[in-house]
Parts: C-alpha cells; structure tokens; sequence
C-alpha cells in the first residue's frame, strides 16, 4: 500500500487487496484532515474495496434510460465520449422527433411504444397486488403531509408609505418526472417526485418511465394515479431528456425536469439544462453511509445497505463500524440477504466494485 498526501496530511491510499485469492486494486479516498500518525488507527480494517469498472463503448447494449444492465461510465477519461453521445442523441431528437425517439426506444429498450395505452394502464394496475397498494397508499399520506408542512407562504403588507409590497410564490406550469424503468422501478421514484410538484401546484405533471420491452411496474402506474398524472411516456435516456425539453408531435415540452438517472440521463440534463429547469443537484445513482456500533441490527442494516446497492451497479455503500464483532455479522446478513433478491447480479457487483466496510474503534 502506499499513500497519497497533501501537505503532509493523509488523503488516502492505494494498492491491492486480496479477497478470496482474487487481487483487486483498490483506491480509497476521504476528505478528512487525518495526519500519518493517525492513520493506522483510521485504516484498521478495510473490507469489499472498489474495483476499476471495466469502460464500455456506445455500441455495446448499454442502458441509457434510466439504470445500468451492462455497464456505466465510470471515470473521467471517458466523460467526453458520453457527452458526445448524449449530444448526437439530443440533437438527433431535435431534428427529428417521434422518429428519433422510436428509433433509440427500439435499440436500448426493445420498446415501440410512446405512449401507453389507458386500457393496458388500467389492467395492469388491477394486477397490483393489494399489499403492495396499501403500501403506496400509507407512503403517499406520509410524504404529502411533509410537503404541505413545507410550503412557503406568500407575503403581502402595505408599508407606512403606502407601499404594497408583495412576495409571491408562482408555481410552475408543468414539470416531468424522470422515473426509472428499465432494469429498476420504483413507485417512491414517482411519489418523491411528484407529490412536491403537486404541492407547488404545478397543473401538468408529466411521467417519462422507459419500458424495457414495453413492460410497466403495476406499482409505479399506480403511483402515478395517486398523484394525478394523467400523462405518462413509455420513453427513457437522453432521447426522452430531449423530448420533453423540446417537444415532438406526441410530447409537449415542459418547464422543468427531475428524478433520478444513470450517467447519460444526467449529462442529458446537463445538456439541456438552460433550455429547461434542472433540479440543482442532478440525482445520479444512489449512495449511503452508515454508522453503527455494537447495539446495531445487522439485519437492518444489511437491508438499507442491499436497498441502495440492488439501483445501479454504481451504486455506493459505505458502513463504518465501532465494533469488529457487528462487522462480520453483517457480513454474513448481507450475504443471507442478497441470495433473497431478484437483482443480484447488480446489487452483488455494487457491493463488489464500491462498497466499503471501515473499522474505526474510536470516535475521534
């Protein structure tokens, strides 16, 4: 192992880890101001290191909609390369429209559909299981009572110079929700989207959600009835970014655009950001941090670890640990736990390639 310094204080270290025979290279970086004389207390155990990601081409089958199958970019070096392709595709879009849209719908989703028939809509939901419904029934009242809490209050006064000084809060005249749905959906995708939208009062919400052979989650259309949206896309990646930016035949633009992607639907949005609203923070894929100690749950904390890593093979979970002890117990859930999931392949590979299991003794 060596380290890398500035200034004299630690900022991280590099070098090989071997887990099972298999020697992975492994960088580990903090922000932290940890000086050299600290550092073998910081370092006491380090656990299921982040790999390189091997780098993937535009022609490969790539997920560009919303979450990775094959692959995601994964270092600068080839940042440009997605630019590029995002731009092509953007573009294209602009230029041509519904044709366009079909077009990378049928390459990266094997989709022909834009728009989902009311009819396939209702059946579907009808399919969803009761339990499930509930569920999203509880998370809906939950997630709307805390939006209406943080609604802003207009002002309105008349100053001693008989001024009248207003301060006003305008919604938005339409908004789309970008909710993931080829390799990964999820109805807490569409109600932390759009229940905020709906509270603003914004009067069209529109739900892009990306197909993967024309199949819909009955739990994310049934979201979308409860909060209203009577305009859903069966579109995804930079071409759905693009629609909804500039309008085609089917699709009218829209003021505003948020919710989470993979790399291509967040340089997408950069792209077009200035010709549409961007949320400040661009919701790329998912990371957590937790800190635990001897009285933790390991099964709990299995659970929220393996709920972040099973999004998107760059995913990225991190526990830091006061107790040794706590750390392979849940080692061991993890592993109980991920053999349970349909997607663990790609929670397996998140764990694999950027998880990070610390052992801190102390708290200083």
């Amino acid at each position: 192992w060596y380290n890398f310094s500035d200034n004299g204080v630690l900022r991280g270290i590099k070098g090989d880890f071997f887990e099972g025979g298999i020697r992975v290279p492994a960088v580990i970086w903090w922000p932290g101001k940890f000086e050299y004389s600290k550092s073998e207390n910081f370092i006491a155990m380090i656990d299921v290191l982040p790999t390189i990601l091997d780098l993937i081409n535009y022609e490969n089958e790539i997920d560009v909609d919303g979450e990775s199958r094959v692959g995601a970019l994964s270092d600068n070096d080839n940042f440009e390369s997605s630019k590029y392709v995002v731009t092509n595709i953007i573009n294209d879009v602009k230029k041509n429209g519904d044709k366009a849209l079909i077009k990378y719908e049928k390459k990266f989703n094997r989709n022909t559909t834009i728009i989902p028939s009311a009819t396939k809509i209702t059946k579907l939901i009808k399919s969803l299981n009761p339990k499930v419904r509930k569920a999203i029934d509880t998370a809906y009242s939950r997630i709307y009572k805390f939006h209406s809490l943080q609604k802003f209050k207009d002002i309105s006064y008349v100053d001693i110079f008989k001024n009248k000084i207003q301060y006003k809060h305008i919604p938005l005249e339409s908004a789309a929700i970008y909710v993931p749905g080829s390799s990964a959906s999820y109805p807490s995708s569409v109600l932390m989207s759009a229940i905020p939208a709906m509270v603003a009062g914004v009067k069209r919400i529109v739900m892009i959600n990306p197909a993967y052979k024309g199949k819909h989650n009955p739990a994310v259309l049934y979201a979308a009835q409860k909060c209203k949206i009577r305009e859903i896309y069966s579109i995804g990646g930079p071409s759905a970014i693009a629609a909804v930016t500039y309008g085609t035949k089917k699709i009218k633009p829209v003021n505003k655009i948020v919710g989470p992607g993979n790399s291509y639907v967040v340089a997408a949005k950069k792209e077009v950001f200035g010709d549409i609203g961007i949320e400040s923070m661009t919701a790329g894929p998912s990371e957590i941090t937790i800190v635990c100690d001897k009285y933790s749950n390991p099964e709990w904390i299995a659970s929220d670890l393996i709920g972040q890593a099973e999004h998107d093979i760059l995913a990225q979970c991190i526990l830091i640990a006061k107790d040794k002890k706590i750390l392979q117990e849940i080692k061991l859930e993890v592993s109980k736990q991920l053999k349970k999931i349909p997607r663990i392949s790609i929670a397996k590979r998140s764990l694999i390639n950027n998880g990070i299991l610390m052992y801190i003794p102390s708290d200083v």
